[in-house]
């Protein structure tokens, strides 16, 4: 009787196994959750004339921590990830302590919380300057927008990117940190995120060094409008000297690799990035990473 009714109704049958398995989740468009503890005055739209402002800026007490990060609400496996892999350590390195073993979302708040308290890494534990901390997990600048204005990641295959980026401004300090981003490559068949050594072909650092060398000339001769007696004066620099960068990710035509500020060159030069062509990384990058990168003109994701 069984076999006669499942022999009767397939298509019910069907259909109701399609209810119980859930639906695939786009990865490129996650939800994006804002965290904040603590507050700075005049943040709740208060008019400040001229000299109020100046009072202010002189004796504010200003202790902050905000950050933004994707959530997935039907890939429990990608939340946990982010935690584990990419948030909670950003703050244990921050805060000077071992990265968490366990937990996930429900530590962002108690985190944020610890560093307001403790005035961030270099902060005093008898008295915690004012600080101001953002952080954001999000798609790069040039993949397409979420309704309210936030960069979503880009898949390529099966590679979805992030950048990481967090800041910390503390009053009293004589020199005060500046923006800190990172690329984050997940492999979304393996559930990880993917290193430099996952990036690269063994015993070939030297050859891409050599690359990104090469393009950093370029673009100092396309961009900064050097010419080569400048270039070759700026790479004797010591206090600029290049070595291999291990901050990368996919893009159109190649692979990004991004500087820190003044790691290559002055303040002037930002957060620069170059890009190493695919046709030169054959040999060099492991070859399932190589043939995810997208050609000159092609769509990548979010177009």
């Amino acid at each position: 009787m069984v076999l006669a009714c499942l022999a009767l109704f397939p298509e019910a049958v069907r259909a109701q196994n399609q209810r119980r398995t859930p639906a695939s989740e786009d990865l490129t468009r996650p939800s994006f959750k804002t965290l904040t503890v603590g507050s700075c005055p005049g943040e709740r739209g208060e008019r400040r004339d001229a000299e109020w402002s100046k009072k202010w800026e002189e004796h504010r007490n200003c202790s902050r921590a905000r950050l933004m990060y994707p959530h997935y609400r039907r890939t429990p496996w990608m939340n946990r990830l982010i935690a584990q892999s990419i948030i909670l350590p950003m703050f244990a390195e921050r805060l000077d302590e071992k990265p968490a073993n366990g937990g996930g979302e429900a530590l962002y708040k108690g985190k944020l919380m610890s560093l307001v308290q403790k005035g961030g890494a270099r902060g005093s534990v008898e008295r915690p300057p004012p600080i101001d901390f953002a952080a954001r997990l999000v798609g790069h600048e040039a993949s397409s927008l979420s309704p309210a204005g936030v960069p979503r990641p880009e898949l390529f295959g099966h590679y979805l990117q992030f950048v990481l980026s967090h800041e910390l401004s503390q009053r009293y300090d004589t020199r005060p940190e500046g923006q800190v981003s990172s690329f984050v490559v997940i492999d979304t068949r393996a559930r990880k995120v993917l290193t430099f050594d996952d990036l690269i072909l063994p015993g070939k650092e030297g050859t891409l060094e050599n690359l990104q060398l090469a393009a950093f000339r370029d673009w100092l001769r396309a961009e900064r409008k050097l010419p080569n007696m400048a270039i070759r004066a700026h790479l004797a620099n010591p206090s600029y000297a290049f070595r291999l960068n291990r901050n990368w990710r996919i893009g159109e035509g190649g692979l990004v690799f991004r500087f820190g500020v003044l790691e290559v060159g002055p303040l002037s030069f930002g957060a620069m990035e170059i890009l190493v062509e695919k046709e030169r990384l054959h040999d060099v990058v492991r070859p399932d990473i190589l043939e995810q990168i997208p050609g000159r003109g092609e769509l990548t994701a979010g177009d």
